[in-house]
C-alpha cells in the first residue's frame, strides 16, 4: 500500500523500505503498543487503510504526555473511499494519546481535521525561502525536471551568479563575531534544554537525540549539519539543524535561539548555507523565530503544509491555542526518511 500510494511507478528495494518503516514506527523511545500506528480493514478483513504514528513524549509544565506524530496516511482508492480517512482519525484518537499532531497536513488532511476537532496552528503553517543565487536556484529546479541538462546548466548558472554578485548587494552578511561549529547529535539534544525551557509545550529533551540521529540518515537534501552558534564571548546563543549540499536548496529543519538573539542565529545560518554552496534555503515558520526572520532581507513566505494538533485534555487544548508550543521541525515529520527517500 505504501508503494502504491507514495512510490507508484517507481522501483524500490522492498527490504530497505520495510526496515525504514519498522525503525520509524517501532523504534522511537516513546513507543508503546497503545501509541502505535493503526490499520483499517474492509468488510472482508482486507487491509485498505493505514495511519502511521511516530511516538514522541511531550511535556506540559511538570506533566509528560503520550504524543504521536501523524504520518503517512494511505487508503486504497481514496477517491471512492473517503470515509477511510475519517475512520482512521477516529480510531487513532480513541487510543492512549494525550496529543496528536502533524506538520505535513495537506488540503485533504485539513478537511478531515476540521471535521474531527483538530486545532490548526497558522504560525507554524508557512514556509520561508531565502534565495542566495538566483540563477543557481533556477538551474536547480530545471535540473529536477530535466536531470540530463543539470551537468550543463549548473556551470552556466554559477557564472551568471558571479556576474550578478557584482551588481547586487549580498542579502546575507556574516554577523560580526558570531560563529558556528559542529556538534554531535547527542550534544545537540542536551544543548537544546535551555532553548526549550520557555515553551509551554515541548518535546521531552531526553528523546531528542534519537530524532536527531534519525534525521541524519536522510539523504535527499544533503548531509545534516548539526551546529551550535556562539557569540564573541563563546556563549552559546543558538542551535540549528540544516540539510545542505553544493548547488542544492538547503532545508533548515530546526533553528533555536535565545530571546533577542534570533536575528544573529538566523543570519549565521544563512551565511553558513551560502558557504556550504546552497543556492537557496527554506524552512518552516514558528512564532519565536519570526523576529529573526523579519530582519533578514530577501525572504518570501508561502503555504506548503499545515500544522494541526488534537487533544482531549482541556489544559493541553488551551496551551495549543496560546501558541507558545514547539511543534514542527524535529517535532514533526519532515525529518523522516519515509517522507523523502526513494529506497532504490
Amino acid at each position: 500500500m505504501f508503494s502504491q500510494t507514495f512510490r507508484l511507478g517507481r522501483s524500490y528495494r522492498a527490504a530497505k523500505l520495510a526496515a525504514c518503516l519498522e525503525a520509524t514506527y517501532f523504534d522511537p523511545p516513546g513507543y508503546t503498543e497503545g501509541t502505535g500506528s493503526i490499520v483499517h480493514l474492509d468488510r472482508n478483513g482486507v487491509l485498505d487503510g493505514f495511519m502511521g504514528v511516530i511516538a514522541m513524549t511531550m511535556v506540559v509544565g511538570e506533566r509528560t504526555l503520550r504524543a504521536g506524530i501523524l504520518s503517512a496516511y494511505m487508503a486504497a482508492d481514496p477517491d471512492n473511499n473517503p470515509g477511510i480517512g475519517v475512520s482512521l482519525i477516529r480510531g487513532v484518537t480513541a487510543r492512549d494519546f494525550d496529543l496528536l499532531f502533524t506538520d505535513t497536513a495537506n488540503r485533504t488532511s485539513l478537511d478531515i481535521a476540521r471535521a474531527t476537532r483538530f486545532v490548526i496552528l497558522p504560525a507554524q503553517s508557512l514556509e520561508w525561502v531565502k534565495i542566495h543565487r538566483p540563477a543557481g536556484t533556477a538551474a536547480y529546479f530545471l535540473g529536477k525536471r530535466l536531470p540530463r541538462l543539470a551537468r550543463w546548466i549548473v556551470p552556466i548558472a554559477r557564472a551568471a551568479d558571479s556576474v550578478l554578485r557584482r551588481f547586487l548587494p549580498s542579502g546575507s552578511p556574516r554577523p560580526d563575531g558570531i560563529v558556528s561549529r559542529p556538534i554531535a547529535a547527542a550534544d545537540f539534544a542536551e544543548a537544546a534544554r535551555p532553548f526549550l525551557a520557555h515553551y509551554d509545550l515541548k518535546p521531552d529533551p531526553a528523546e531528542l537525540g534519537w530524532f536527531v540521529e534519525q534525521a541524519g540518515l536522510q539523504t535527499k537534501y544533503g548531509p545534516l549539519q548539526i551546529r551550535e552558534v556562539v557569540d564573541r564571548t563563546s556563549r552559546r546563543i543558538g542551535l540549528y539543524l540544516l540539510y545542505a549540499r553544493r548547488d542544492g536548496v538547503a532545508y533548515a529543519l530546526q533553528l533555536l535561539a535565545l530571546p533577542n538573539r534570533e536575528e544573529l542565529v538566523v543570519g549565521r545560518m544563512f551565511a553558513d548555507a551560502a558557504e556550504f554552496g546552497a543556492v537557496a534555503v527554506r524552512g518552516a515558520t514558528s512564532p519565536d523565530l519570526m523576529k529573526g526572520l523579519f530582519r533578514q532581507k530577501g525572504l518570501f513566505y508561502h503555504h506548503v503544509m499545515g500544522t494541526i494538533a488534537w487533544t482531549r485534555d482541556p489544559e493541553v487544548a488551551a496551551t495549543l491555542r496560546g501558541g507558545n508550543v514547539f511543534l514542527g521541525g524535529i517535532a514533526g515529520e519532515t525529518w523522516a526518511r519515509i517522507v523523502t527517500e526513494d529506497f532504490s
